[in-house]
C-alpha cells in the first residue's frame, strides 16, 4: 500500500504542479477585483472536497475550475486509491491546501488580505491558514 500512497501522491503532486500558473492566475484575477471585506472579516475560499474547484467566498467567484484536477488525474486514479485502502480525500487536502497557499503568496495575496483561508465545502469548522500553513479552528481564526 505504502508504494501504491506514494505513487498516487506523485501523480497528485504532479498534476498540481502543472496547474499552479492556472491557479496563481486565477487568484491574481481576483486580487484585482474591487471588493473590501467588512469589519473584522476575513477572506475566505471554500473548496469542494468532490470537484476540488475553488471559490472565493467575498465574491463567489471561481478561482480555479471545478473538475480540474479529477480531469487530470489519472482515469484510474480514484479506482487505485480505493483498491489500495489509500484515503484520497485525506491525500488530496493533504496536497492540495499548501499548494493553495503557495501559490496565494505567490500571487501577492498577503499584501492585500491578511489573514486568509481555505476551507473544505461542508466542514467549515476548520480553516487552513495560507500564511501559517496549517488547519486551525474556525472559532481561532475568526476569533469566535
Amino acid at each position: 500500500m505504502a508504494d501504491m500512497a506514494e505513487t498516487l501522491r506523485a501523480e497528485l503532486l504532479a498534476v498540481l504542479s502543472a496547474n499552479t500558473s492556472r491557479l496563481c492566475d486565477g487568484l491574481r484575477a481576483e486580487l484585482a477585483r474591487p471588493f473590501t471585506l467588512g469589519p473584522g472579516r476575513r477572506l475566505q475560499f471554500e473548496a469542494d472536497p468532490w470537484s476540488w474547484g475553488i471559490t472565493c467566498c467575498a465574491t463567489e467567484e471561481p478561482v480555479f475550475d471545478r473538475d480540474r484536477l479529477s480531469d487530470d488525474l489519472p482515469g484510474d486514479w480514484f479506482e487505485r486509491a480505493e483498491e489500495a485502502g489509500v484515503n484520497w480525500d485525506a491525500m488530496l487536502a493533504d496536497e492540495v491546501c499548501p499548494w493553495f497557499a503557495e501559490c496565494w503568496q505567490s500571487a501577492g495575496g498577503p499584501v492585500r488580505f491578511s489573514p486568509a483561508f481555505l476551507f473544505l465545502h461542508g466542514y467549515h469548522d476548520r480553516q487552513y491558514d495560507l500564511e501559517c500553513r496549517c488547519w486551525v479552528p474556525a472559532a481561532e481564526a475568526f476569533g469566535e
